[in-house]
């Protein structure tokens, strides 16, 4: 009873329990109980699986419809402990017998054409006393319009003039430039006569499998008379399976979680440190969950003991459990990639969720674009309706597919902002559009190219010290003197080479200098007593990332050039003499090319803005801070985790 509530609390993350002396429940009993568990858990995903075979729909069951109390679960159990073995063996063979009945109702169909045309040939062949049957399939030599048709006539009379009255031949175009061609022939020529056929490209008829053993002429009655009695059959056989799902799928999903549930408690209890009177429960519990952990499991079982361990810890054996604001949840996704980070990191995931969409909108930066970006993730996570591509359908049932369609709304909804501002729409400035601006609004990319080089640079420079400054948060947290040192020194370094260069470069004014050259001269200690020659040989990358940051307005005004030139190509063709073939090509030409522009720059917007987070903004305070212990509570799953089908759309 205790372990079950352990896991319906679920914020219990269990560690190993040693003790010198174990007694009590052992460990034997419990591998027993889970063996047995996990075969009637086979055999209940089987049925299922049996069930989504006939038809998915049949296993759409929400979570609320499902029993949730313990005794009614544990009675579920008790049903169909012996009951479920009966169930699936009856239906298996319901369900081979519908697979049989399908492969056979397939090759019925597909062999339709060639049956038909057999039929009406074999009726008009004739078939004296001493010949034999021959039936050939080809194909007409030759490609496309150039197929020789006269080909099966020229193989007909070279086998008449070459035996005459011994042999009869019935010829039929089919469908996909096939012959098919029906012989009757004395049978002392029938492997010659074989041989010269498969030397034309004709090779002997394959029948069904399940007809080849039956004689030609019998083969085909069958074969017609299956077309009519098989989807019967198969229909009975959908509809009884059916039936046997509606009366038994609800209760062995909510079977199969209970035993997921079940099997997961018996594992957690091999995890326990056990005496003759007393079991041992350790594990990690977040701060804010614990006064709540503490009394509901007192008030329900009084004599339990929940005492918090005082001894100290190393950082990387503590869980972490990240936290996000809804806006901010989807964006763990850039985080996910590289793991977990130790106790005391900064949580980067709030600042991706600031700067990611930003760096994507200042890329594609187009109202037109970002209607087209924010509608498709819209839809997506409507679940694609009218889409009947399985693929796309299961994107938004997963957690990272709805991560991803968020973040892509998101830098949707900002590329329609920036575009505003930048003043585009599909490429046409609003000047063109008739729309006029008033003092520096619209900001062209094209024609203040320096001035938007000069914002991401400074964007970039705010990352950047923003990354050095968590760096030096979690030195002070984790007290390592040292890397605080680095991490200032660093900073410092960037401050002082950015005066420098500024200066050389006659962008700083000169009182400036000496300060620049004051800043290096306090960085160079800093950076050797926080690492020594490695760390001070890294003191310019700091001011190298920063200037990585122009890459965003390279892809921007990149964008935007395309966008130009894509409706340059469409007005030309709008030009045409014949205005109507010129409207028609310059649409679909408008339609591919800002098809292509806006998904080359969907992906570079997101490549791009992705590597300035993973490489210039986490190398300066994450990176080193990796291999934390995911945090991973002991709780009850889910109907979703368990029966992923079972979900209503």
């Amino acid at each position: 009873e205790l372990v079950s509530r352990l896991q319906q609390l679920g914020v219990l993350h269990l560690e190993e329990t040693a003790l010198e002396e174990t007694e009590g429940r052992s460990e034997a009993q419990l591998l027993e109980e889970r063996r047995a568990g996990e075969n009637l858990l086979l055999k209940a995903r089987g049925v299922l699986e049996l069930f989504a075979e006939v038809d998915p729909k049949l296993l759409r069951v929400r979570p609320e419809e499902l029993p949730s109390s313990p005794t009614e679960r544990e009675e579920l159990l008790r049903a169909y402990n012996e009951e479920l073995s009966v169930l699936e063996g009856k239906l298996k063979a319901l369900a081979g017998e519908r697979r049989e009945l399908r492969r056979r109702i397939e090759e019925i169909e597909r062999f339709r054409e060639v049956r038909e045309a057999a039929e009406s040939l074999l009726a008009s062949l004739p078939h004296p006393e001493g010949h034999t049957l021959l039936a050939v399939l080809g194909e007409l030599p030759g490609r496309g319009r150039r197929r020789d048709t006269s080909y099966p006539e020229e193989i007909e009379r070279t086998l008449r003039e070459q035996l005459g009255d011994r042999v009869d031949v019935r010829r039929r175009l089919l469908s996909e430039d096939r012959v098919l061609m029906l012989l009757s022939l004395d049978a002392e020529y029938e492997e010659p006569v074989r041989t010269y056929l498969e030397e034309k490209g004709l090779r002997p008829l394959s029948l069904p499998a399940y007809v080849e053993g039956e004689g030609f002429a019998e083969a085909l009655a069958r074969l017609k008379a299956d077309e009519a009695v098989l989807p019967r059959r198969l229909r009975e056989l959908d509809e009884e399976l059916a039936k046997i799902a509606r009366e038994h799928a609800r209760a062995l999903i909510a079977l199969t979680v209970a035993l997921e549930n079940r099997l997961a408690r018996l594992e957690a209890a091999l995890h326990f440190g056990y005496t003759r009177y007393a079991f041992v429960v350790s594990g990690w519990v977040p701060e804010d969950e614990l006064e709540r952990f503490r009394n509901e499991l007192l008030a329900e079982f009084p004599g339990a003991v929940v005492q918090e361990d005082p001894t100290p810890v190393r950082l990387e054996e503590v869980p972490v459990a990240l936290r996000e604001r809804p806006w901010a949840k989807p964006y763990q996704l850039f985080l996910n990639a590289f793991g977990v980070p130790k106790l005391g990191t900064v949580d980067p995931v709030p600042f991706i969720g600031l700067f990611f969409p930003l760096f994507f909108a200042i890329i594609v930066g187009d109202i037109g674009y970002g209607l087209v970006i924010a509608g498709l993730a819209l839809w997506g996570l409507r679940g694609f309706p009218g889409l009947r591509a399985p693929l796309f359908k299961k994107i938004p049932r997963t957690e990272t597919g709805r991560s991803a369609l968020k973040v892509m709304l998101h830098g949707g909804v900002f590329s329609i902002v920036l575009g505003f501002v930048f003043g585009e729409f599909f490429g046409l400035e609003f000047e063109q559009l008739g729309i006029h601006g008033v003092g520096p609004w619209p900001f062209s990319r094209l024609h203040n190219a320096i001035d938007l080089l000069v914002f991401t640079v400074v964007l970039g420079a705010v990352q950047v010290i923003l990354g050095l400054f968590f760096g030096m948060v979690t030195a002070l947290r984790h007290r390592d003197p040292k890397h605080l040192s680095a991490k200032i020194g660093l900073l410092l370094a960037l401050f002082a080479f950015a005066i420098i260069l500024g200066r050389l470069m006659g962008l700083a004014p000169e009182p400036l200098q000496l300060p620049g050259l004051v800043l290096l001269g306090v960085a160079v200690p800093l950076l050797w007593y926080g690492g020594g020659a490695m760390v001070l040989m890294e003191s310019l990358s700091p001011f190298i990332h920063v200037l990585s940051y122009a890459r965003i307005m390279g892809f921007g005004v990149a964008s935007v050039v395309l966008a130009v030139l894509i409706n340059s190509v469409v007005g030309g063709l709008g030009t045409m003499g014949n205005v109507l073939l010129g409207v028609a090509l310059g649409a679909v030409a408008g339609l591919l090319l800002h098809t292509l522009n806006l998904v080359l720059h969907v992906f570079e917007g997101t490549i791009q803005s992705a590597r300035l987070h993973w490489v210039e903004f986490f190398e300066k305070f994450l990176l080193e801070e990796l291999g934390g212990k995911p945090y991973r509570p002991f709780r009850e799953k889910d109907l979703e985790a368990v029966v992923p089908e079972a979900v209503e759309e």
